[in-house]
């Protein structure tokens, strides 16, 4: 029997409630006879209808019940950390622990350390990754705490390897989302492996692509690779929109 693990999803129903009701309210009014500011309603019904259409579109798509592309982009983090043999891994940003799940799944004797804010504006919870950990029967060996990415509670070189995925932008506690991304780095020991996924081809995050690569190769990293996700996994037309993985990279590489 196929474990079935909560993803949560990377799109937050509460906004798609908000989207649809602002959409009915809208084409309701739009039936009523108000003379010249018939118009008005009609104009907003369609403004709202297509916000509502296409994160709707994105939801389904990144559902375990219809496009099942949060899983894949997991799978693609996984499968480009590598064997971690008997280390320890750090997962920042769980969510709702998937990630860390699937890791120890994938190094049966590795230990993952899962960090996250669990704040009030995302569908995520301590308690969603205790119990995937369980239901996957990897509780001994993965364990989450709440963390801020930007100052991570851990010491210098305290892992093997480190993932991260659609997190460093969200990091409120500091501007520079490029120190999000070396703070990460800094936990790492020497030859370790990551696997970071985040809107780095977005200026207003990271500047841009040239010369956050010259960044990058200053660094001092053994071995990286930077690359759009849509050069590493096929992605549907409308979901590389720039507002949602359009502008999404990979950096994965050695220490």
């Amino acid at each position: 029997m196929e474990i079935q693990l909560n993803y949560g999803n990377w799109i937050r129903r509460r906004v798609l409630i908000i989207l649809a009701v602002c959409t009915l309210v809208a084409g309701i009014l739009a039936f009523l006879p108000i003379g010249l500011y018939h118009l008005v309603p009609i104009f907003f019904f369609i403004i709202f209808l297509i916000s509502f259409l296409f994160p709707a579109y994105a939801y389904i798509m990144f559902s375990q019940k219809g496009g099942k592309f949060q899983e894949k982009v997991f799978n693609l983090i996984v499968q480009n950390l590598g064997e971690i043999g008997s280390g320890r891994i750090l997962d920042i940003g769980s969510g709702n622990g998937v990630l860390a799940v699937k890791i120890a799944q994938q190094n049966p004797q590795a230990e993952v350390v899962g960090v996250d804010y669990w704040g009030a504006d995302w569908e995520y919870s301590k308690g969603v990754c205790d119990t995937n950990a369980r239901v996957a029967e990897v509780s001994d060996r993965v364990h989450f705490q709440n963390g801020d990415a930007a100052t991570l509670d851990f010491p210098t070189s305290a892992f093997d390897g480190a993932v991260s995925n659609l997190t460093f932008h969200e990091v409120r506690s500091i501007a520079d989302k490029r120190a999000v991304l070396q703070e990460a780095l800094r936990v790492v020991k020497t030859g370790g492996s990551f696997v970071f996924v985040d809107y780095f081809f977005e200026p207003k995050y990271y500047g841009e692509s040239t010369a956050f690569e010259a960044f990058l190769k200053n660094l001092g990293l053994a071995q990286f690779e930077y690359e759009p996700l849509h050069f590493m996994i096929p992605i549907p037309l409308l979901l590389k929109h720039p507002k949602i993985l359009g502008k999404v990279g990979m950096i994965h590489g050695r220490k």
